[in-house]
């Protein structure tokens, strides 16, 4: 299904709008949604969490989906363009996030992992004053991460591994390898 399809599917009959904007990196095709005070989601095209992202912010907004840019889409874009040529270390655009109050306590950490370094998922547990074995939890609040790059769930790394990462690990190699470049 493509984008205006997917658009059109999941746009509610409320007064809310949340303009959708695609856009090329050098990682693939992204699509982010904002309305005039956040921005809601920053996603890849061929996330496999695309549908549920959209079907979710149409029911916690009760909005409809333009396809078109606002203000925030294009400071986000301009962002991007800087994060891409290592000028930007940390976004500023304003998020709204959605999820479990677990889940936002891990972005609200992972919003904290300077730049260019990365930390374990039981570091970050740690961190967040639970044990190594919420290694997985904090994995899975990764994976419900619907800010790519914004929120850089890419920093969090496996012990022995790069991890996995919801859009690809080629991506998040290529991310971090980016970023230790700039750093």
């Amino acid at each position: 299904m493509g984008i205006s399809e997917t658009l059109k599917k999941y746009s509610k009959a409320g007064n809310n709008k949340v303009f959708v904007h695609s856009f090329e990196i050098p990682l693939g095709k992204m699509i982010a949604g904002a309305d005039d005070d956040f921005l809601y989601f920053v996603i890849f095209e061929d996330s496999k969490n695309i549908e549920n992202t959209f079907e979710m912010i149409a029911a916690k907004l009760n909005c409809s989906f333009l396809e078109e840019k606002n203000k925030l889409l294009n400071q986000f874009e301009n962002e991007v363009k800087d994060y891409f040529e290592g000028k930007l270390k940390k976004f500023t655009v304003p998020i709204k996030t959605f999820g479990s109050q677990f889940q936002k306590e891990v972005w609200d950490k992972l919003l904290e992992i300077p730049f260019g370094s990365t930390h374990t998922y039981g570091s970050l547990a740690k961190i967040m004053g639970r044990p190594v074995t919420h290694s997985r939890a904090v994995g899975a609040a990764c994976g419900a991460n619907t800010h790519l790059l914004v929120i850089p769930c890419h920093r969090l790394v496996a012990s022995n591994s790069n991890g996995g990462f919801s859009c690809g690990l080629n991506r998040k190699e290529w991310l971090l390898k980016h970023e230790k470049k700039f750093a």
